[in-house]
C-alpha cells in the first residue's frame, strides 16, 4: 500500500520508515539529546530543571515549561513523550510542551525518563510514578494547584500515562484532573483489524511494535505483556476526565477506540478526536494545518478540564 498516497498531502513527505533496533536506539541517544537542547522555545516561555529519583534511586532530569513572569499558582501537566520507549524526546515534543504551558496556563512537567535497550520495564513505569508523586508532594514550592494535576502521552507516553490514571487509587495519589492519550499503546492484541490492516504503515509498524514490547517487556510471555497493559488493567472507580486521538492510519488506530468505549462504559467522560489522512506521529509536522488543527482540540479539551 502506498500511503503517501493516502495520508493529508502535507504529510507525505513525512510518511517513511523509521528503522527500530537496538543500534538506532543508541545512536538516538546523542542525535536527539543534541536536538532538543537547542530546540527554540517560545519567548512567551521559561524554563528550568529538576532532578528527581526513580527508578532504583536513579535521578533523572525533568524539564518544566511554564509562562513567562508567571509567579500564580497554576495547574500541573505531566507531558509523557512517545517513542517505543527507546527513543528520547524528539524537538516537536519541545514545541508542544511549550504550546501547552501557553495556551493552557499550565506548568508542564517533561521527564527525561530511563529507556531501553539498558532500562526495560518497569524503569520507565516507576520514573513517571515518582514525579508524579513529587508533583503531589511539593505543591507550594512547585506553584501549582495539588487538585489540577493533569497527564499527556502520546503512544509508549500514553501507555504510561494511562498506567498512572488506571493506578492512581492504588498508589494513595490524589485524582489527575485529566488524561490525554494521543495514538496511544493500550494493549498487546496484534489480531486487531488496524493491526493487520496497517501492518506497513509509515513510521511505526507492525514489525517494531512487536519488537518494541519484546524489548520493554524483557523476558514476559505475550499473556503476561498483557496483563500489564491499560486495556487490561483493573480501572478505578473514578476515573479522570479522558481526551482519546487516533491516527487513520496506524495499527494502534482500533486499541485506541477500543480503550475509549471501556473507560466510557465504566463511566467516565470521554472525547475520541478520530483524525483523517494522518499515521503515527503525524503531529511531527506540527506548522501543518491538519496538525494545528488537531493540537487546537488537545488544548480545548485542556482549558475544560482546568478550569
Amino acid at each position: 500500500m502506498n500511503y503517501k498516497d493516502l495520508v493529508d498531502p502535507e504529510l507525505k513527505k513525512f510518511a517513511i520508515k523509521i528503522p527500530y533496533n537496538k543500534a538506532f536506539m543508541y545512536c538516538d541517544k546523542w542525535s536527539h539529546g543534541l536536538m532538543t537542547r537547542f530546540a527554540k522555545i517560545t519567548p512567551k516561555v521559561s524554563k528550568k530543571t529538576v532532578t528527581i529519583k526513580g527508578y532504583n534511586s536513579l535521578d533523572f532530569r525533568t524539564d518544566i515549561f511554564e509562562p513567562r513572569n508567571t509567579q500564580e499558582k497554576l495547574p500541573a501537566l505531566i507531558f509523557i513523550h512517545g517513542g517505543a520507549f527507546s527513543y528520547r524526546a524528539a524537538s516537536y515534543h519541545i514545541h508542544l510542551a511549550s504550546a501547552y504551558a501557553v495556551k493552557a496556563g499550565c506548568r508542564v512537567f517533561f521527564p527525561d525518563y530511563h529507556l531501553l535497550p539498558d532500562y526495560p520495564w518497569p524503569a520507565a513505569w516507576h520514573d513517571i510514578l515518582a514525579l508524579y508523586r513529587y508533583i503531589s508532594a511539593n505543591p507550594e514550592q512547585l506553584r501549582i494547584d495539588p487538585e489540577k494535576i493533569g497527564v499527556i502521552g502520546d503512544s509508549a507516553g500514553a501507555f504510561l500515562a494511562a498506567t498512572i490514571c488506571n493506578s492512581y487509587e492504588k498508589e494513595g495519589l490524589k485524582k489527575p484532573c485529566l488524561q490525554m492519550l494521543v495514538y496511544p499503546c493500550t494493549d498487546y492484541d496484534l489480531e486487531r483489524d488496524s493491526m493487520q490492516k496497517n501492518a506497513e504503515a509509515p513510521v511505526w509498524d507492525m514489525k517494531s511494535h512487536k519488537r518494541m514490547m519484546e524489548y520493554y517487556f524483557r523476558d514476559k510471555s505475550p499473556s503476561e505483556i498483557k496483563t500489564l497493559s491499560p486495556m487490561q488493567q483493573e480501572l478505578p472507580k473514578n476515573i479522570p476526565d479522558t481526551y482519546i486521538e487516533t491516527a487513520e492510519y496506524d495499527i494502534l488506530h482500533d486499541e485506541g477506540i477500543l480503550y475509549g468505549e471501556k473507560l466510557k462504559a465504566a463511566g467516565a467522560l470521554v472525547e475520541i478526536n478520530e483524525t483523517a489522512g494522518t499515521f503515527h506521529g503525524y503531529d511531527i509536522a506540527i506548522k501543518s494545518k491538519i496538525a494545528r488543527m488537531n493540537i487546537e482540540k488537545r488544548f480545548a479539551f485542556m482549558k475544560k478540564a482546568f478550569g
